[in-house]
């Protein structure tokens, strides 16, 4: 009888160590998704601050270059116009071109947070 009790109080104890570990490891889990969210977050609203003000200054450059092709051609309309398509290249080239190179770096900096926790 003794046996028994000594028995069902060792597979008390397992099953509280288990449970408390899987708890432990449940909070870990969110820990490291809550970082690896607020960094994507961070970086997120600091590329939409660059990328507001960059379009803003595009803008601005784009609409003064615009006026000023306008004269030298004599004719406003076909400025902007001319301007304009000036800029399909450059959207191509970006279509192209930006999304593999962001998935990239996106990929390096998941990999690399791994690399940084598996070290320490």
């Amino acid at each position: 009888m003794s046996k028994e009790t000594n028995q069902e109080s060792s597979f008390e104890r397992l099953l509280e160590k288990t449970l408390q570990h899987l708890e432990t490891r449940w909070e870990f889990i969110s820990l490291t998704a809550t970082e690896k969210l607020s960094g994507a977050a961070f970086m997120f609203s600091k590329l939409l601050i660059i990328s507001v003000f960059a379009l803003i200054i595009l803008f601005f450059i784009s609409i003064g270059f615009a006026i000023w092709l306008g004269d030298y051609i004599g004719s406003r309309a076909g400025g902007f116009a001319l301007a304009g398509l000036i800029f399909v290249p450059f959207a191509v080239a970006a279509y192209i071109w930006v999304p593999p190179f962001v998935r990239t770096k996106t990929i390096q900096n998941i990999l690399q947070d791994d690399d940084t926790e598996n070290n320490s």
